[in-house]
Formats: structure tokens, sequence, C-alpha cells
């Protein structure tokens, strides 16, 4: 009866409470702590006396106590389940407000990071408000410092005035503008020169205060404000384009060509200044190409795309053609060739360019190398076995007297501008618009404020020190120090280069010249045969004989 009565009350008791149910099947694991043997036979005996006395205990109940006692342990049972219940309710309760709690906590994160998100994507979204240069203090800052003309390539005066000009073509609606102040045309200004300085776009933005896209739109805007024009198909077989005077919105900037004998006449006199006793007084212009680097062509643009390709410079590219006069701007100047197109070729393409020098009056011309075809208006030096002859020799040396002007003109072109001493990475018709409207800001600013303390007449004066050569800034892939890429006759490197000769033709104007030069017993300078000597490796003792350079002490 003990025994089911222990049964039944274990059974009573709710699962968390029966004995052993607490205790874990890996309890044989766990380390014991070490007891002494008189501790364990002391628990021995208490336990043996324990079971005694309830054994005694038990034998006193009669069954009505037995079912006391059965009632009494149900009713506990009962209790203690009731108890279990509630309090097992109660944890349940607390799991699940928990729970709950730990759900809203975990909403409330991703909320949070959603409203960050949306702060972070809602600030990429509103426009910086981008500061822009104060330019009146940039000014008076460069003022002091003596750098404007060095930072703009001209005087204030002229920036003040090219403004003027431009500014109708330069006007933005304020409205359209996302910052606090908008875009001036002094801002587009200071961009599209900077760039066409040699400076990049994506520096302008941060200089100027502007967004990205804003600069480039900006250059591109001064550089149309520029030319103020359009520009039209010179030949059906290539997209280069040449401009157009005739369309030209800003004449101010026009490269304006001599119509009238008066104008004839002035530029005339300035290249008497520069030649010699006068030897060729009617020279009034100097006539070379220009190449200038491109990106590969595409096929949209042009289906012969091989054509703008120079092996000589192993580059793309194309040809212009110019004409400067004797103070180093240009009467004309055109982009009107793939870069691979030979000068007497091009020179054919430019329908403009030979009505200028085909309409020349009587006794005037131009001059230029061997590369083109000699005419009455077009005199070329003499090559091959006709250079040797003396007469022939001292008419070579007046004629690049004046030849020189027009690479003179090259390299200040490029030295001012620096964006054409590398490769011009735009499409055609932009390398087309880009090389123009550096033309014509070279030609404003000369005409403007001169040539400046940089390439005064006198840096070039043809004494012993400076002789014939000025002093330019060279490009490493052009020949001679140049500072530009002069056209090349026979573009293949694979090929040897042939011995450059004129295209044949006749000039009484060039044999009346080279008959005077006999008939005078005229020769070049004396310091020029001099460096030519050097240059062969020959120099004149001090006895007088001409000997080879190595037989000569340096002292």
């Amino acid at each position: 009866m003990d025994d089911e009565t222990d049964a039944a009350g274990d059974d009573a008791l709710p699962p968390l409470f029966r004995p052993g149910d607490g205790d874990s099947s890996d309890d044989s694991d766990d380390e014991e702590p070490d007891l002494d043997e008189g501790a364990v036979e002391d628990e021995d005996s208490s336990r043996r006396n324990m079971s005694s006395s309830s054994s005694q205990s038990s034998s006193m109940f009669d069954s009505s106590s037995a079912g006391s006692s059965m009632s009494d342990c149900s009713s506990v049972g009962s209790s203690l389940e009731d108890s279990t219940s509630s309090s097992s309710e109660s944890m349940l309760s607390e799991s699940s407000s928990s729970s709950s709690s730990a759900d809203s906590d975990g909403v409330d994160d991703v909320n949070g990071l959603l409203h960050i998100l949306d702060n972070i994507l809602n600030a990429s979204n509103d426009p910086w408000d981008h500061r822009r240069i104060d330019w009146e203090d940039h000014v008076a800052m460069l003022m002091n410092a003596g750098l404007f003309e060095n930072e703009y390539r001209m005087t204030h005066g002229t920036f003040c005035k090219l403004r003027d000009i431009l500014s109708p073509h330069l006007q933005r609606a304020e409205h359209n503008s996302r910052s606090s102040e908008p875009i001036t045309p002094t801002h587009i200004m200071v961009a599209g020169l900077r760039v066409l300085y040699g400076g990049r776009t994506i520096d302008q933005s941060r200089i100027v205060g502007t967004g990205r896209t804003a600069a480039y739109d900006a250059v591109d805007d001064f550089i149309d404000a520029v030319n103020s024009g359009r520009f039209q198909p010179l030949h059906t077989c290539v997209i280069v384009l040449v401009f157009d005077p005739l369309c030209s919105l800003a004449s101010e900037l026009d490269i304006r060509r001599p119509y009238t004998p008066e104008e004839w006449a002035r530029i005339n006199r300035g290249f008497r200044s520069k030649s010699f006793q006068e030897m060729l007084h009617g020279c009034v212009g100097a006539l070379d190409g220009f190449f200038q680097r491109t990106n590969q062509p595409t096929r949209k643009e042009t289906k012969n795309v091989t054509s703008y390709y120079s092996g000589h410079y192993e580059s793309y590219g194309v040809n212009c053609q110019a004409i400067a006069a004797s103070d180093l701007r240009f009467l004309h100047f055109s982009v009107c060739a793939p870069g691979s197109t030979y000068d007497n070729v091009a020179f054919d393409h430019d329908e403009d360019l030979k009505s200028l020098v085909y309409s020349l009056p009587r006794g005037l011309y131009v001059v230029a190398d061997a590369a083109y075809t000699l005419t009455e208006s077009v005199l070329v030096p003499f090559t091959g076995a006709h250079r040797f002859d003396s007469a022939n020799d001292a008419f070579n040396f007046y004629l690049s007297q004046l030849r020189i002007r027009v690479e003179m003109a090259f390299g200040r072109l490029v030295n001012k501008f620096r964006i054409l001493s590398g490769k011009i990475e735009r499409s055609l018709e932009r390398v087309s618009a880009i090389i123009m409207a550096c033309v014509r800001l070279h030609n404003f600013i000369i005409e403007n404020d001169g040539l400046g303390l940089t390439l005064d007449d006198s840096d070039f004066e043809l004494d012993e020190a400076n002789e014939d050569e000025p002093e330019i800034r060279a490009d490493p892939l052009a020949p001679l120090g140049m500072t530009y890429l002069p056209t090349v006759d026979h573009p293949n490197p694979d090929e040897p280069t042939p011995e450059l000769v004129a295209t044949l033709g006749t000039s009484s104007t060039r044999d009346a010249t080279v008959e005077y030069i006999r008939s005078h017993g005229i020769g070049r300078p004396t310091h020029n045969i001099e460096r030519k000597r050097r240059e062969l490796g020959f120099v004149t003792s001090p006895s007088g004989h001409v000997r080879d350079r190595e037989f000569v002490s340096p002292s």
C-alpha cells in the first residue's frame, strides 16, 4: 500500500517536480567531489535509520488513515499542479511579452535603418549648393602677385574685352541653376580658358565651383561661343571640317584675311623688316602644315580610318594648313585633311586657301617649304643637288628667314594652348572646333596685347648668340627641337625616307631673285656660315684654315 501511495504521489506531481526528472543523463560524466570514508559511513548510517523509522510509522496507519493520506496527497498534488500550471502560464506570458518586445525592437531597428538609407538617398539626390569662385577677389589676388597674365595668358583688359564679346553667347537662365548662385559668363570663360591652356575639365569644376556636368557644358559652350559659327565639310571623302568665317557671329574673333591693297602693303612691310637687306621684298605670308594628334576616328565619322594614321608620329591625327603674318598672327587656318595627307595635297583640298594664295596681287607671294609646288605665288627652297650652288644656298637662307615666322606662330600657339601639345580625345568635329577656338584666341590676344615679352622680336635677332632659330619649348616627338609636330610628306616608317625634292614648277620671281643674289655676290651672313660649319663638324682655326672639329682644341 505504501508503495502504491508513493507511486501515486509521484504521478500526481508535475514532470518538473518528479524525483530524478531534474537530473541530467550526463550527470554520471560529471566529476563528484572527493569524500573521506568517515563521511560516507555516517551518511549510510543516517539513511538506514531514516528507512527504519519510515517503516515503523507506516505500519501504524489503518485503512482510513491510509485513505486520508491518499486524499491529502491528492489535494497536495492538485495544489501543486494548479500552482505549477499558473506558474507555467505566467512564464509563457512573460516569454510571449519578451518575444513581443524583441519583435518590436527588431522592427524599430529595421525602420531605423530604412530611415537612414532614405536620408542618404535623398541627400545624394539633393543638389549641392556649389560656392562659385569670387572673381573680384581672385583677380585682386593675382594682380597683387603679378600673376594674372601668367594665369590667363592675356592682360586683364583683354580678358574683360573678350568677356564683353562673348557674354551674349554665354548667358544662362538663372532659374536653371540648382545652386544659390548662377553660372555667369565669367565662370564659363574661366573654365573654358583653363581647359584650352591644358587643364582638366574635372579640375575646373572644383576651381570655378560647379558640378561635373556643368563644367563640361561650360567648356563646350565657351568653345562654341569663341567660334560662334557653323562648320562645313570641306571634302566629301572626309569629315574633317573647316571654319566658315562668313557665318561668324563674334566678328571680333574672326581670322581676318587681307582684301585691300593697303592691308596687303601693311603685311608686306612687316616681312620686309624681317628680311636681311629686304632681299625678299614681296613676301606677305608664310605657309606650312601642322599635325594635330587625335583619337582613332570611328567608322561613323569617316569611311577611311587609316588615312588619319601617321606612321611617322605613330598616331592618328589631322592635317592643318596655315598662313602666318610676320607678327605671328594667322591670316588663314584650316583643319582640312586626314593626318597622312601630303601638304601639297591638303593645299589642293582647301579651296579657301587656294583662293587666297592665287588671288595675290602681282609681285606678292608666300614662302613655304619644299613640300609645296613652286609657283609665282608660292616660293619654295632649292633641294637636292641644286642647293649646293652658292646663290641658291643664299636664296634658301633668306627664304628660311621669313618662313620661320609660321613655325614660330605654331610654336606660340601650342605653348599657349597646351591642349594642342597632346592628343585631343574628342570626336573629329570637336577636334576641329577646339583647334579653331585656340587659333582665334591666339590672334585676338596678339592683336590686343602684342607679342609680349616672351616672344618679342628682339629675342630672334640674327646675332651670333641666337642666330636665326627661336628659343621654343620642344616637343619630344618633333624634329629639330620644334614645339609642334610639322606635317611629314613621307609617313611610312618602314620605308627609307627619300631626299625631299620640291614638286616641279617654275617661278620667274625666284629666278630673278637668285640672279640678283648671284650678280651682286651676296651670300649667307658670316655668323650663319659658321653655325652651319659647326653643325657639319667643321670649324675655322685661328689661322684661318677650315679643319675638322676633332683636330681643334676646345680652348
